[in-house]
Protein backbone atom coordinates (compact mmCIF):
# COMPACT_ATOMS: atom_id res chain seq x y z
CA UNK A 1 0.00 0.00 0.00
CA UNK A 2 1.47 3.35 -0.90
CA UNK A 3 1.06 4.95 2.31
CA UNK A 4 2.51 8.24 0.69
CA UNK A 5 -0.50 8.21 -2.51
CA UNK A 6 -3.53 7.49 0.30
CA UNK A 7 -2.19 11.03 1.87
CA UNK A 8 -2.29 12.84 -0.90
CA UNK A 9 -5.65 11.51 -1.56
CA UNK A 10 -7.19 12.37 1.56
CA UNK A 11 -5.82 15.41 1.80
CA UNK A 12 -7.46 16.60 -1.43
CA UNK A 13 -10.55 15.69 -0.11
CA UNK A 14 -10.32 17.56 2.48
CA UNK A 15 -9.76 20.59 0.49
CA UNK A 16 -12.35 19.96 -1.65
CA UNK A 17 -14.57 19.64 0.86
CA UNK A 18 -13.38 22.87 3.20
CA UNK A 19 -13.53 24.71 -0.67
CA UNK A 20 -17.50 23.72 -0.61
CA UNK A 21 -18.09 24.79 2.73
CA UNK A 22 -16.10 27.67 2.00
CA UNK A 23 -18.13 28.24 -0.82
CA UNK A 24 -21.76 27.83 1.04
CA UNK A 25 -20.91 29.60 4.00
CA UNK A 26 -20.39 32.96 1.41
CA UNK A 27 -22.99 32.10 -0.41
CA UNK A 28 -25.33 31.91 2.57
CA UNK A 29 -23.70 35.42 4.04
CA UNK A 30 -24.51 37.06 0.85
CA UNK A 31 -27.79 35.69 0.49
CA UNK A 32 -28.24 36.98 4.26
CA UNK A 33 -27.03 40.27 3.56
CA UNK A 34 -29.21 40.42 0.11
CA UNK A 35 -32.53 39.49 1.91
CA UNK A 36 -31.80 42.25 4.72
CA UNK A 37 -30.68 44.78 1.81
CA UNK A 38 -34.37 43.99 -0.26
CA UNK A 39 -35.90 44.10 3.23
CA UNK A 40 -34.26 47.55 4.64
CA UNK A 41 -35.31 48.51 0.58
CA UNK A 42 -38.70 47.75 1.23
CA UNK A 43 -39.52 49.80 4.65
CA UNK A 44 -37.95 52.59 2.80
CA UNK A 45 -40.12 52.06 -0.06
CA UNK A 46 -43.30 52.24 2.19
CA UNK A 47 -42.02 55.21 4.29
CA UNK A 48 -42.17 56.84 1.28
CA UNK A 49 -45.31 55.54 0.13
CA UNK A 50 -47.19 56.39 3.19
CA UNK A 51 -45.41 59.32 2.93
CA UNK A 52 -47.46 60.80 -0.19
CA UNK A 53 -50.08 58.63 1.09
CA UNK A 54 -50.31 61.48 4.15
CA UNK A 55 -50.24 64.10 1.78
CA UNK A 56 -53.27 63.10 -0.27
CA UNK A 57 -55.22 62.03 2.76
CA UNK A 58 -54.84 65.38 3.89
CA UNK A 59 -56.38 66.88 1.13
CA UNK A 60 -59.25 65.00 1.69
CA UNK A 61 -59.22 64.93 5.37
CA UNK A 62 -59.41 69.06 5.36
CA UNK A 63 -62.05 69.56 3.12
CA UNK A 64 -59.85 70.72 -0.11
CA UNK A 65 -60.93 67.37 -2.45
CA UNK A 66 -63.57 64.76 -2.08
CA UNK A 67 -61.26 61.56 -2.63
CA UNK A 68 -57.99 60.51 -3.55
CA UNK A 69 -56.45 57.54 -4.86
CA UNK A 70 -52.92 56.40 -4.17
CA UNK A 71 -50.35 53.66 -5.43
CA UNK A 72 -48.56 52.25 -2.67
CA UNK A 73 -45.36 50.48 -3.34
CA UNK A 74 -44.67 47.19 -3.92
CA UNK A 75 -43.15 45.21 -1.05
CA UNK A 76 -41.58 41.62 -1.10
CA UNK A 77 -42.86 39.54 1.89
CA UNK A 78 -44.73 43.24 3.33
CA UNK A 79 -48.31 43.61 3.57
CA UNK A 80 -50.59 46.69 3.82
CA UNK A 81 -53.53 46.88 6.38
CA UNK A 82 -56.26 49.29 7.44
CA UNK A 83 -56.84 49.16 11.38
CA UNK A 84 -59.73 51.48 12.25
CA UNK A 85 -59.82 51.13 15.78
CA UNK A 86 -55.65 51.51 16.08
CA UNK A 87 -54.66 54.41 18.43
CA UNK A 88 -56.86 56.70 21.03
CA UNK A 89 -56.42 60.42 21.38
CA UNK A 90 -57.63 62.52 24.14
CA UNK A 91 -57.64 66.13 24.67
CA UNK A 92 -59.26 68.16 27.74
CA UNK A 93 -58.50 71.20 29.84
CA UNK A 94 -57.96 70.30 33.44
CA UNK A 95 -57.72 72.73 36.60
CA UNK A 96 -54.89 73.33 38.78
CA UNK A 97 -55.34 70.60 41.23
CA UNK A 98 -55.60 68.11 38.31
CA UNK A 99 -59.26 68.06 37.82
CA UNK A 100 -60.83 67.42 34.41
CA UNK A 101 -62.92 70.38 33.50
CA UNK A 102 -66.04 69.22 32.00
CA UNK A 103 -66.43 66.65 29.06
CA UNK A 104 -63.49 65.72 27.03
CA UNK A 105 -62.53 68.09 24.09
CA UNK A 106 -61.56 65.17 21.91
CA UNK A 107 -62.15 61.42 22.80
CA UNK A 108 -61.96 59.38 19.28
CA UNK A 109 -59.88 56.52 18.00
CA UNK A 110 -57.07 57.52 15.51
CA UNK A 111 -57.08 54.73 12.96
CA UNK A 112 -54.20 53.81 10.87
CA UNK A 113 -53.09 52.67 7.94
CA UNK A 114 -50.22 49.66 8.15
CA UNK A 115 -47.58 48.38 6.92
CA UNK A 116 -45.82 44.95 8.06
CA UNK A 117 -43.17 43.46 7.01
CA UNK A 118 -41.43 40.93 9.25
CA UNK A 119 -41.02 42.43 12.79
CA UNK A 120 -40.82 46.30 11.17
CA UNK A 121 -43.65 48.06 10.55
CA UNK A 122 -44.17 51.58 9.30
CA UNK A 123 -47.87 53.51 9.90
CA UNK A 124 -49.61 56.21 8.82
CA UNK A 125 -51.57 57.83 12.26
CA UNK A 126 -53.40 60.86 12.99
CA UNK A 127 -52.03 62.87 10.28
CA UNK A 128 -48.61 61.76 10.82
CA UNK A 129 -46.07 58.46 9.52
CA UNK A 130 -44.00 56.66 12.00
CA UNK A 131 -41.80 53.77 11.92
CA UNK A 132 -40.62 50.88 14.30
CA UNK A 133 -38.61 48.12 13.92
CA UNK A 134 -39.78 45.85 15.71
CA UNK A 135 -41.84 44.86 18.80
CA UNK A 136 -40.21 46.30 22.07
CA UNK A 137 -37.50 48.54 19.67
CA UNK A 138 -39.68 51.95 19.98
CA UNK A 139 -41.06 54.10 17.40
CA UNK A 140 -39.03 57.24 15.39
CA UNK A 141 -41.21 60.22 13.29
CA UNK A 142 -40.97 60.08 9.48
CA UNK A 143 -44.00 62.56 8.74
CA UNK A 144 -45.47 64.61 11.07
CA UNK A 145 -49.00 64.90 11.74
CA UNK A 146 -51.60 67.62 11.69
CA UNK A 147 -50.18 69.39 15.06
CA UNK A 148 -49.66 72.71 14.82
CA UNK A 149 -48.15 74.45 18.04
CA UNK A 150 -46.53 78.19 17.25
CA UNK A 151 -47.08 81.55 19.31
CA UNK A 152 -48.75 79.70 22.48
CA UNK A 153 -51.91 78.76 19.70
CA UNK A 154 -52.55 74.73 19.20
CA UNK A 155 -54.11 73.96 16.57
CA UNK A 156 -55.19 70.35 15.71
CA UNK A 157 -57.28 69.14 12.67
CA UNK A 158 -56.96 65.53 14.10
CA UNK A 159 -57.43 63.02 10.94
CA UNK A 160 -58.68 59.68 11.80
CA UNK A 161 -58.93 56.80 9.95
CA UNK A 162 -62.38 55.26 9.90
CA UNK A 163 -64.31 52.29 7.84
CA UNK A 164 -63.50 48.61 7.73
CA UNK A 165 -60.92 46.58 7.57
CA UNK A 166 -58.58 45.58 4.69
CA UNK A 167 -55.66 44.33 4.06
CA UNK A 168 -53.20 43.85 0.19
CA UNK A 169 -50.26 42.32 -0.35
CA UNK A 170 -48.14 43.61 -3.17
CA UNK A 171 -48.11 46.75 -4.52
CA UNK A 172 -52.02 47.55 -3.60
CA UNK A 173 -54.33 51.08 -4.14
CA UNK A 174 -55.31 52.85 -1.34
CA UNK A 175 -58.48 54.27 -1.73
CA UNK A 176 -59.40 57.60 0.64
CA UNK A 177 -62.76 59.14 0.68
CA UNK A 178 -64.86 61.66 3.01
CA UNK A 179 -66.48 60.84 5.79
CA UNK A 180 -67.15 63.51 8.35
CA UNK A 181 -64.63 66.79 8.13
CA UNK A 182 -64.34 69.63 9.84
CA UNK A 183 -66.40 68.76 12.90
CA UNK A 184 -65.49 71.46 15.58
CA UNK A 185 -64.50 70.34 18.70
CA UNK A 186 -62.99 74.25 20.04
CA UNK A 187 -63.97 76.74 19.99
CA UNK A 188 -68.17 75.81 19.82
CA UNK A 189 -71.32 77.48 20.77
CA UNK A 190 -70.24 76.77 24.88
CA UNK A 191 -66.61 76.88 24.38
CA UNK A 192 -63.97 79.77 23.79
CA UNK A 193 -61.09 81.30 23.32
CA UNK A 194 -58.56 82.88 24.73
CA UNK A 195 -58.05 79.96 27.38
CA UNK A 196 -57.35 81.56 31.05
CA UNK A 197 -55.95 79.01 33.99
CA UNK A 198 -55.29 75.49 33.91
CA UNK A 199 -54.02 73.29 31.77
CA UNK A 200 -54.61 71.65 28.25
CA UNK A 201 -53.32 68.00 28.16
CA UNK A 202 -53.07 66.08 24.48
CA UNK A 203 -53.05 62.23 25.71
CA UNK A 204 -52.11 59.37 22.78
CA UNK A 205 -52.49 55.66 23.28
CA UNK A 206 -50.61 54.06 20.21
CA UNK A 207 -47.86 51.60 18.80
CA UNK A 208 -46.08 54.53 18.47
CA UNK A 209 -46.29 56.42 21.61
CA UNK A 210 -42.56 56.80 21.52
CA UNK A 211 -42.88 58.56 18.06
CA UNK A 212 -45.50 60.75 19.07
CA UNK A 213 -43.15 61.51 22.54
CA UNK A 214 -40.17 62.54 19.90
CA UNK A 215 -42.66 64.87 17.93
CA UNK A 216 -44.14 66.75 21.24
CA UNK A 217 -40.84 67.08 22.46
CA UNK A 218 -39.18 68.97 18.88
CA UNK A 219 -42.25 71.18 18.57
CA UNK A 220 -43.27 72.31 22.06
CA UNK A 221 -41.54 72.76 25.89
CA UNK A 222 -44.57 71.81 26.83
CA UNK A 223 -44.37 68.64 30.35
CA UNK A 224 -44.33 65.21 27.80
CA UNK A 225 -45.02 62.23 30.43
CA UNK A 226 -44.46 58.44 28.64
CA UNK A 227 -46.42 55.40 30.26
CA UNK A 228 -44.96 52.47 28.47
CA UNK A 229 -47.07 49.86 30.11
CA UNK A 230 -49.91 51.57 28.68
CA UNK A 231 -48.07 52.24 24.95
CA UNK A 232 -49.32 56.29 26.31
CA UNK A 233 -47.59 59.76 25.64
CA UNK A 234 -49.15 62.66 27.75
CA UNK A 235 -48.68 66.36 26.36
CA UNK A 236 -49.39 68.76 29.02
CA UNK A 237 -49.27 72.34 28.06
CA UNK A 238 -50.12 75.51 30.35
CA UNK A 239 -52.89 77.81 29.88
CA UNK A 240 -51.53 81.03 30.75
CA UNK A 241 -53.18 82.79 34.03
CA UNK A 242 -54.93 86.35 33.55
CA UNK A 243 -52.92 89.24 34.76
CA UNK A 244 -54.89 92.89 36.10
CA UNK A 245 -55.79 94.10 39.20
CA UNK A 246 -56.23 92.23 42.09
CA UNK A 247 -57.50 93.27 45.72
CA UNK A 248 -54.68 92.03 48.05
CA UNK A 249 -57.57 89.85 49.94
CA UNK A 250 -57.76 87.57 46.75
CA UNK A 251 -54.41 86.12 46.63
CA UNK A 252 -52.76 84.12 46.13
CA UNK A 253 -52.44 85.13 41.77
CA UNK A 254 -50.87 82.67 40.39
CA UNK A 255 -48.32 82.94 37.45
CA UNK A 256 -48.70 80.48 34.88
CA UNK A 257 -46.31 79.99 32.07
CA UNK A 258 -44.07 82.50 32.90
CA UNK A 259 -41.17 83.16 30.60
CA UNK A 260 -37.52 83.03 31.05
CA UNK A 261 -35.27 86.41 31.58
CA UNK A 262 -37.46 89.19 32.82
CA UNK A 263 -40.74 88.01 32.95
CA UNK A 264 -42.43 90.30 35.16
CA UNK A 265 -43.44 93.47 33.54
CA UNK A 266 -45.75 95.48 36.45
CA UNK A 267 -45.83 94.15 39.88
CA UNK A 268 -46.83 97.49 41.62
CA UNK A 269 -48.86 97.89 44.73
CA UNK A 270 -50.55 100.71 46.33
CA UNK A 271 -51.03 99.73 49.99
CA UNK A 272 -53.70 101.45 52.81
CA UNK A 273 -53.08 100.98 56.73
CA UNK A 274 -56.11 99.11 58.49
CA UNK A 275 -56.95 102.65 60.16
CA UNK A 276 -56.62 101.99 63.68
CA UNK A 277 -52.46 101.33 63.30
CA UNK A 278 -51.98 103.64 60.36
CA UNK A 279 -48.84 101.22 59.75
CA UNK A 280 -47.59 102.02 63.23
CA UNK A 281 -47.27 97.78 63.24
CA UNK A 282 -46.48 97.34 59.81
CA UNK A 283 -45.29 93.86 59.11
CA UNK A 284 -46.27 92.90 55.21
CA UNK A 285 -45.12 89.90 53.24
CA UNK A 286 -45.60 88.85 49.44
CA UNK A 287 -43.97 85.19 49.25
CA UNK A 288 -43.83 83.63 45.86
CA UNK A 289 -44.13 79.34 46.19
CA UNK A 290 -43.66 77.17 43.41
CA UNK A 291 -44.85 74.03 45.06
CA UNK A 292 -41.29 72.91 45.67
CA UNK A 293 -38.22 73.61 47.81
CA UNK A 294 -37.89 77.24 46.52
CA UNK A 295 -39.39 80.03 48.41
CA UNK A 296 -39.09 83.66 47.44
CA UNK A 297 -40.07 86.34 49.70
CA UNK A 298 -40.21 90.40 49.61
CA UNK A 299 -41.06 91.79 53.05
CA UNK A 300 -41.86 95.40 54.55
CA UNK A 301 -41.25 95.86 57.87
CA UNK A 302 -41.00 98.86 60.45
CA UNK A 303 -43.57 101.38 60.60
CA UNK A 304 -45.21 104.88 59.50
CA UNK A 305 -42.92 107.32 56.73
CA UNK A 306 -45.40 109.43 57.78
CA UNK A 307 -44.06 109.39 61.58
CA UNK A 308 -40.42 109.46 59.96
CA UNK A 309 -39.65 105.69 60.27
CA UNK A 310 -38.66 103.89 57.26
CA UNK A 311 -40.26 100.37 56.87
CA UNK A 312 -37.51 98.21 56.21
CA UNK A 313 -37.17 96.22 52.86
CA UNK A 314 -35.94 93.00 52.29
CA UNK A 315 -35.60 90.03 49.56
CA UNK A 316 -34.93 86.63 50.27
CA UNK A 317 -34.48 83.79 48.36
CA UNK A 318 -34.10 79.87 49.66
CA UNK A 319 -33.61 77.09 47.58
CA UNK A 320 -33.08 74.75 50.13
CA UNK A 321 -29.81 74.70 50.47
CA UNK A 322 -28.63 78.50 50.65
CA UNK A 323 -30.37 81.80 51.58
CA UNK A 324 -29.40 84.94 50.01
CA UNK A 325 -30.91 88.05 51.22
CA UNK A 326 -30.80 92.11 50.37
CA UNK A 327 -31.99 94.48 52.25
CA UNK A 328 -32.84 98.79 51.99
CA UNK A 329 -33.19 100.54 54.75
CA UNK A 330 -34.03 104.02 53.47
CA UNK A 331 -35.97 103.26 50.04
CA UNK A 332 -39.33 104.74 50.82
CA UNK A 333 -39.84 108.52 49.63
CA UNK A 334 -42.63 110.88 48.50
CA UNK A 335 -40.82 110.44 44.90
CA UNK A 336 -37.95 109.30 42.30
CA UNK A 337 -38.09 105.73 44.66
CA UNK A 338 -39.44 102.81 43.47
CA UNK A 339 -41.03 103.10 47.34
CA UNK A 340 -42.95 105.78 47.62
CA UNK A 341 -45.61 106.90 49.97
CA UNK A 342 -48.19 109.48 50.60
CA UNK A 343 -49.41 111.15 53.26
CA UNK A 344 -52.86 112.33 54.77
CA UNK A 345 -55.71 112.04 56.96
CA UNK A 346 -56.86 114.92 59.44
CA UNK A 347 -53.34 114.90 61.15
CA UNK A 348 -51.03 113.82 58.04
CA UNK A 349 -49.75 111.49 59.57
CA UNK A 350 -51.98 108.39 57.29
CA UNK A 351 -49.76 106.53 54.84
CA UNK A 352 -50.53 104.93 51.67
CA UNK A 353 -47.70 103.17 50.35
CA UNK A 354 -46.82 102.86 46.38
CA UNK A 355 -44.29 100.47 45.43
CA UNK A 356 -43.26 98.71 42.23
CA UNK A 357 -41.23 95.34 42.56
CA UNK A 358 -40.47 95.60 38.92
CA UNK A 359 -38.36 99.21 39.83
CA UNK A 360 -34.67 100.20 39.27
CA UNK A 361 -33.91 101.08 43.34
CA UNK A 362 -31.16 99.08 44.47
CA UNK A 363 -30.99 97.02 47.66
CA UNK A 364 -28.26 95.63 49.70
CA UNK A 365 -26.53 92.00 49.04
CA UNK A 366 -26.21 90.76 53.05
CA UNK A 367 -23.18 88.78 53.51
CA UNK A 368 -20.30 88.78 50.38
CA UNK A 369 -21.27 89.09 46.95
CA UNK A 370 -23.94 89.00 45.37
CA UNK A 371 -24.75 86.33 42.72
CA UNK A 372 -26.33 88.48 40.79
CA UNK A 373 -25.17 91.03 37.89
CA UNK A 374 -28.30 93.93 38.65
CA UNK A 375 -29.02 93.99 42.74
CA UNK A 376 -32.00 96.31 41.32
CA UNK A 377 -35.52 95.03 43.18
CA UNK A 378 -36.70 94.36 39.85
CA UNK A 379 -33.98 92.08 38.66
CA UNK A 380 -33.81 90.56 41.89
CA UNK A 381 -37.52 89.46 41.55
CA UNK A 382 -37.35 88.93 37.85
CA UNK A 383 -34.45 86.89 38.42
CA UNK A 384 -35.87 84.66 40.53
CA UNK A 385 -39.63 84.29 39.62
CA UNK A 386 -38.42 83.08 36.17
CA UNK A 387 -36.05 80.68 37.79
CA UNK A 388 -39.08 79.58 40.36
CA UNK A 389 -41.37 79.54 36.69
CA UNK A 390 -42.57 78.35 34.86
CA UNK A 391 -45.87 78.45 37.49
CA UNK A 392 -45.71 80.66 40.22
CA UNK A 393 -48.02 81.54 43.35
CA UNK A 394 -47.75 84.62 44.78
CA UNK A 395 -49.59 85.25 48.40
CA UNK A 396 -49.35 88.65 50.49
CA UNK A 397 -49.22 87.90 54.80
CA UNK A 398 -49.94 91.16 56.77
CA UNK A 399 -48.06 90.78 60.27
CA UNK A 400 -47.93 86.95 60.09
CA UNK A 401 -51.23 85.50 58.92
CA UNK A 402 -53.55 84.93 55.58
CA UNK A 403 -56.61 87.65 55.52
CA UNK A 404 -55.97 88.33 59.51
CA UNK A 405 -59.96 89.13 61.66
CA UNK A 406 -60.41 92.82 62.86
CA UNK A 407 -57.58 94.89 63.52
CA UNK A 408 -54.95 92.68 63.94
CA UNK A 409 -53.48 93.18 60.54
CA UNK A 410 -51.24 96.26 59.82
CA UNK A 411 -52.65 96.56 56.54
CA UNK A 412 -56.16 96.75 54.89
CA UNK A 413 -55.58 93.84 52.30
CA UNK A 414 -59.79 94.31 51.04
CA UNK A 415 -59.18 98.26 49.82
CA UNK A 416 -55.41 97.51 48.90
CA UNK A 417 -54.25 96.13 45.24
CA UNK A 418 -51.76 94.90 42.92
CA UNK A 419 -51.11 95.13 39.59
CA UNK A 420 -49.58 92.32 38.02
CA UNK A 421 -48.72 91.71 34.29
CA UNK A 422 -46.12 89.08 32.53
CA UNK A 423 -44.77 87.45 29.72
CA UNK A 424 -45.54 83.93 29.09
CA UNK A 425 -43.10 81.50 27.32
CA UNK A 426 -44.71 80.80 24.02
CA UNK A 427 -42.96 77.25 23.81
CA UNK A 428 -45.04 75.92 26.74
CA UNK A 429 -47.70 77.72 27.25
CA UNK A 430 -51.31 77.94 25.67
CA UNK A 431 -53.57 80.48 25.20
CA UNK A 432 -55.69 79.76 21.90
CA UNK A 433 -56.87 76.31 20.68
CA UNK A 434 -58.48 75.48 17.64
CA UNK A 435 -59.66 71.82 17.38
CA UNK A 436 -61.50 69.89 14.43
CA UNK A 437 -61.92 65.84 13.45
CA UNK A 438 -61.94 64.62 10.09
CA UNK A 439 -62.21 61.53 9.95
CA UNK A 440 -62.14 59.83 6.35
CA UNK A 441 -62.57 56.11 5.02
CA UNK A 442 -59.81 54.17 3.78
CA UNK A 443 -59.22 51.11 1.67
CA UNK A 444 -56.71 49.08 0.30
CA UNK A 445 -56.85 46.53 -2.51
Amino acid sequence: MDVRGQSETIGLVLLLAISVIGVAVVVAAAGTALDSAEHAASVERAEQSLSVFDARAAMVALGRSDGQSVSLSGASGGSYEVRPDAGRMTLVREDENGTQIGDPIVNATLGSVVYENGDATVAYQGGGVWQSPGEGQGSTLVSPPEFNYQGATLTLPLIRVTGGESSAAGAPRARVSQADVRNAKFPTENRSNPLSGGTVVVRVHSEYYRGWAQYFRQRTAGNVSVYPDEKRVDLELIARGSGGLYSLDETPIELRGLSDGQPIRELSFTMYPNKASSFNDLHWALVADDGGSDRFEVEIDGGNPCKGKQPLVSVTYDNGSAVHEWENTSAWATSGSSFTYACGGKNGKEPTLFFDLTGETNVTYQGGTSPLANDSVGYVVNNYLAEMGPNVELEVTSKGKNRPPGNSASTDLDASTVDVQYNSSGARVVTFLHVTENAVNVSVT
